[in-house]
């Protein structure tokens, strides 16, 4: 019989880290009726297969930002912690917000993001995307799912590279905008609401060149 009685042991942190939170319903809220409200189109600078993503308007805008700071800091510090690297001070600044309303046959391509840091939070993912997601019987992403990818997918599971989600409404995930990810395209006759932005980096110049 093995002597071996506590095994202590660390593992190594690689790939991305993304963040993920419910964001509270009053943001939910005044996110929907702005993003019914504006219509300025934002097709041009995104990679969408959508007719309708608006950019919201500078003072809905810099409201939000403001509303999640805490959860900017908290990704912060979990990205820091997660790769094992020190928290120094970085200036961040809100680079665009803009709403997708994603209807059947939508979708978003495999891209990546201006800036350092992206998200997307979910406003309305109707229920109804629930019975065809679980009706699907492919071996490919569910319709409607958001995939994250940061190299060719791979099997078996233990060199998995990429994580499928099924978003419910309130999911805010948080990543590096480098990050690859796409979104699957659905049949049901409903409407999706997301909204996406991105953090540039403002004092690159007082980090180490190998921080970023």
């Amino acid at each position: 019989m093995s002597k071996i009685k506590n095994v202590h042991y660390k593992h190594l942190n690689w790939g991305p880290f993304v963040l993920h939170t419910k964001m509270p319903n009053y943001i939910i809220k005044k996110l929907l009726t702005e993003g019914k409200k504006t219509k300025k189109s934002y097709n041009h600078q995104l990679a969408g297969h959508l007719d309708h993503q608006y950019l919201y308007p500078q003072n809905i805008q810099q409201w939000f930002y403001d509303e999640i700071q805490p959860i900017i800091q908290a990704y912060r510090v979990g990205h820091c912690k997660y790769h094992g690297i020190k928290e120094l001070n970085v200036e961040l600044q809100a680079d665009s917000l803009w709403v997708n309303f994603m209807e059947p046959g939508d979708f978003n391509p495999k891209h990546v993001h201006g800036g350092e840091y992206s998200f997307v939070l979910f406003l309305d993912v109707p229920k109804e995307l629930k019975k065809e997601q679980n009706e699907f019987k492919g071996t490919s992403s569910k319709p409607g799912s958001l995939m994250f990818e940061y190299t060719q997918q791979a099997r078996p599971q233990w060199a998995t590279s990429g994580t499928q989600i099924e978003p419910e409404t309130g999911d805010f995930y948080m990543f590096p905008a480098l990050l690859q990810h796409w979104v699957a395209p659905f049949k049901t006759k409903v409407t999706r609401i997301s909204v996406s932005g991105n953090l540039a980096l403002l004092n690159r110049d007082k980090l180490p060149s190998d921080y970023f």
